[in-house]
Order: structure tokens, then sequence, then C-alpha cells
């Protein structure tokens, strides 16, 4: 983390850093929460393909995987706008005053 808190001395009070911080950590952790969720669903469908001899839990292994990478992207995705909602949001004339 970067703390700048001189840079913006006379723009914001120390509660409006604070709570800037706590939400770029909350930010984080829900980040991360998304991926372990992803992560998981790419070991469960690999664990159904590689160790099913069964059509049908192949192809569920392999719908898991599917779901998985979509759920690390829309996690990215999430991710990115949410921190340019928080950058811009810092940037506003309302956390200035």
């Amino acid at each position: 983390m970067n703390y700048e808190y001189k840079n913006h001395e006379g723009d914001m009070i120390l509660r409006d850093h604070l709570a800037y911080d706590r939400t770029k950590f909350a930010l984080l952790r829900t980040f991360l929460a998304i991926e372990r969720t992803a992560l998981g669903l790419l070991a469960s469908g690999a664990g159904l393909v590689i160790l099913q001899t069964s059509a049908t839990l192949v192809t569920i292994g392999y719908i898991l995987c599917t779901v998985a990478f979509c759920v690390f992207v829309a996690g990215g995705v999430y991710s990115w706008r949410a921190k340019k909602r928080l950058d811009g949001l810092k940037d506003s004339p309302a956390m200035q005053s």
C-alpha cells in the first residue's frame, strides 16, 4: 500500500484517509475471496476431468472449469471497476472539503 497522506494534507482529514484505506483493504479482501472461489471451482473441475471415467462427471468437470474462468474474469473486472470508482471518489470535491 502506498500511504501518501502528506500530499493531501489540506484536502482530506485523517478520518477520510482512514476510510479510504479501509475501503481499499475491503476491496482487496473481496477480490481475493472471488479469486479463491475461482481456484476452488477450477480444482474441482480439473479433479473431475482427470479422475472420473463417467462421461457425465467429466462434462460437469468441464463446466466447472468454464465457470471458474468466468468467475475469475468477473472478479477481475469487478475489482478494476471498483478501484476506478474509489480513485475517482478520492479526487472528488466532496472528499476535499
